[in-house]
């Protein structure tokens, strides 16, 4: 999950695109007590991919409306995987 990037399309033409951070992820975890990041994947629900774009947006400094009222904004949104052949760290 960390390393990966959701490209939020806004019904107004906006795109965003946000990094998964460890801040990111554990405030999705908070939010969804009761599902694993693993069941997350297998079993998605537009309601929790919507969460962690709206935080992921949000941390990146973009201002965002309250969750409910976003949400109603958002055309598409899609994972970015982190690119092949990528080291953990930049390269030097």
């Amino acid at each position: 999950m960390i390393g990966m990037t959701l490209k939020v399309e806004m019904f107004d033409g906006a795109t965003h695109e946000a990094l998964v951070t460890y801040g990111v992820a554990s405030r999705w975890e908070d939010q969804h007590p009761n599902t694993s990041i693993a069941k997350f994947l297998d079993d998605m629900k537009y309601k929790q991919l919507a969460w962690l774009a709206w935080d992921a947006v949000r941390s990146s400094g973009v201002v965002v409306e309250v969750f409910s009222k976003w949400l109603d904004k958002v055309g598409d949104i899609t994972f970015i995987p982190k690119a092949e052949g990528w080291l953990e760290r930049p390269p030097i």
